[in-house]
């Protein structure tokens, strides 16, 4: 298949990738002049086509040429966006930017070249205490407006959507700072870690997890099974309160860790408990369990 990408240098993105090229697919890429693609492994950088997006060169101009040269992708996979927990005030124009009107550009890029498979991601923060729309925060709300804008694409040009909303991911080779990072460096030095009381559910899926799901996707939306358009959430299906999942982390990693718990307060609209009301992409499981996942990520 001909594959368009967003947001490749990113943790998932350069994961998706990676599997996508083994698989044989011709994988384009549409990155910032700002996106460090020297960073991205000797394999990425051989096999996909990275296409520069600025005022220039608009995401229309990169589709429009795309499908010109006889490359008009079958599938695009959205995954750039903006991730902040909690943002300040400078942050909402990019916030906007990254995840409203940089997504709205590709979908008129796309219908307007007879382009219609679109694989987006979504969050399990669109749904603080498993409402069906409750945003925990300002980057939830921004998601939750593309997915109406979508909503137009689909209704009035013909657009075809699969929607993974994610929970929480982690890896190997993740450098995002996440509580896997903070245990790992505690683990390191023996610094002791503020945390939480500990009472909060965490939903973890391991990010070879997360890639199947993508690639199911893109497969079932390649082979017009639009009968499977819609929202999905990609999860554990065992949510671990997060002192459970320290003590495996010990556990796998042989040391008891230095954690004050109650040494920090929960976040304001702190998720207790994931989100639970959704629908599992048909012919998905996940397949690594948290134990598993840890010692991968820690190389034990």
């Amino acid at each position: 298949m001909k594959i368009l990408m967003t947001g490749i240098t990113g943790f998932i993105g350069h994961h998706l990738g990676e599997r996508l090229v083994n698989d044989g697919h011709e994988v384009v890429a549409i990155v910032r002049p700002t996106s460090k693609i020297d960073e991205l492994s000797e394999n990425l950088r051989r096999n996909v086509k990275f296409h520069v997006y600025d005022s220039e060169n608009t995401v229309l101009d990169i589709v429009t040429d795309l499908c010109v040269e006889g490359n008009r992708p079958d599938v695009v996979y959205h995954l750039a966006a903006n991730f902040l927990n909690a943002h300040q005030f400078d942050d909402i124009k990019f916030l906007i930017q990254s995840n409203i009107t940089f997504g709205t550009e590709l979908l008129d890029a796309m219908t307007a070249n007879n382009v219609f498979n679109f694989v987006n991601v979504g969050t399990m923060y669109q749904h603080f205490e498993d409402a069906e729309y409750s945003p925990v925060n300002l980057y939830a709300a921004t998601k939750e407006c593309f997915e109406s804008i979508i909503q137009f694409y689909v209704e009035a040009r013909g657009l075809r959507c699969i929607a993974l909303h994610l929970f929480d991911t982690y890896g190997a080779d993740d450098k995002r700072v996440k509580i896997w990072s903070l245990l790992r460096k505690i683990a390191e030095t023996g610094e002791t870690l503020k945390m939480s009381p500990g009472g909060q559910l965490l939903d973890v899926v391991y990010i070879d997890d997360i890639v199947e799901a993508f690639v199911l996707a893109g497969e079932y939306l390649a082979a017009n099974r639009y009968d499977y358009c819609g929202t999905y959430g990609v999860s554990s299906l065992n949510p671990i309160p997060l002192r459970e999942v320290v003590k495996i982390f010990e556990e796998v990693a042989g040391k008891k860790l230095s954690i004050e718990w109650g040494g920090r307060p929960y976040r304001q609209r702190e998720v207790m408990v994931p989100w639970k009301n959704f629908k599992t992409l048909p012919g998905w499981a996940p397949k690594i369990n948290l134990r598993d996942g840890i010692g991968k990520l820690l190389g034990v």
